[in-house]
């Protein structure tokens, strides 16, 4: 009996210690990633098989949305050429109105809701096919897509009121004359509103994005709505300490990997630019003025479309098995002890 109990003692004090090396082994940030490595490497054909399919569909909203737009901005593009004419024959110097600038940059923003729609779109059918890869996957599309949709809402929301804050208070963007807060009768207050809303909504869009980080995963591999599925990932990633903390040793990375290719496709994609603008010349309005802001565009939307499709399979992977990860470190802590 002795020697049982003390057998059965001494299991019991491993059993943490074995857990934990368990936990460290297969939920570390390495071990995610050499996971997320085999499930690209079994599945890497299917997986970007179906964001080659996905890209297709997106490119050509992005490219219809895009004609909408410049229909939408070509009297203020035929303004600015008139208006560069009559400096030329009068042998001046020519600056666009501030005014048809602010016109379409309102044009572009209201443009840009539906571009980010078409990244959901995107980004959604990929995390349902590769939380699938990774051995689950009882959600539907349509709930992967509402939660990429709310979380956008939800996590732009502080910021953009920040924003507004800081113009309401501190410039004439709401009012003509002056400020409600000027600079020189109120220097310090002036200081605050101006930077305190950005940075307050900036740490509070943060601090819910990476609560919400696994909430598509968690639609797509547990069948969950929208915010039911926002719900578990901020209780996965904020109930314990090192399950923010690993989820940000996750994240942060993957960020950083997708920020990265984009900036080398978009250099690679330069020399677009002269020929966008020749063809745009050749086969559409004789506008350089519009020819050019096409030339700009040109190179961004093809490193957009190849960065979506060749890092976010990888990227969903991780975040599949990350997700996995964090579950099963919960149930373990969950399960009775012997």
């Amino acid at each position: 009996m002795t020697n049982g109990q003390a057998g059965g003692g001494s299991a019991h004090r491993t059993a943490p210690g074995e857990e934990r090396q368990a936990e460290e082994e297969h939920g570390s940030p390495r071990g995610i990633a050499r996971t997320a490595l085999d499930v690209v490497r079994r599945d890497g054909r299917r997986l970007y098989g179906r964001a080659a399919l996905v890209t297709g569909p997106v490119a050509l909203g992005g490219l219809l949305l895009t004609a909408v737009g410049f229909l939408a901005a070509w009297p203020e593009f035929t303004e600015i050429r008139l208006g560069a004419e009559r400096a030329r024959i009068d042998e001046d110097s020519y600056a666009p109105d501030g005014s048809r600038v602010n016109t379409m940059w309102l044009i572009l923003l209201a443009c840009l809701p539906f571009l980010i729609l078409l990244l959901h779109l995107g980004c959604a059918a990929i995390q349902t096919a590769a939380t699938r890869a990774a051995g689950e996957g009882r959600g539907r599309f349509r709930a992967v897509l509402g939660v990429y949709a709310l979380r956008g809402v939800y996590v732009w929301a502080p910021l953009v009121l920040g924003i507004l804050a800081e113009e309401y208070f501190t410039t004439t963007t709401f009012r003509e004359y002056t400020a409600i807060v000027p600079k020189w009768e109120h220097p310090h207050l002036f200081e605050v509103l101006r930077y305190g809303p950005p940075l307050l909504g900036t740490a509070s869009a943060l601090l819910l994005r990476l609560g919400w980080t696994l909430a598509p995963a968690v639609a797509a591999a547990e069948g969950l709505g929208p915010r039911a599925a926002m719900r578990r990932s901020w209780s996965l990633v904020w109930g314990r300490p090192s399950a923010w903390f690993r989820t940000a040793a996750v994240a942060l990375p993957l960020g950083g990997l997708t920020v990265a290719t984009y900036v080398l496709l978009h250099v690679a994609a330069r020399p677009l630019r002269p020929g966008t603008v020749r063809v745009f010349l050749e086969w559409g309005p004789d506008n350089t003025y519009a020819a050019y802001v096409a030339g700009v565009l040109a190179p961004i939307a093809v490193a957009l479309l190849l960065t979506g499709a060749l890092a976010l399979p990888p990227v969903h992977a991780t975040l599949a098995v990350l997700r996995q990860r964090l579950v099963q470190a919960r149930e373990r802590r969950a399960a009775p002890r012997p």
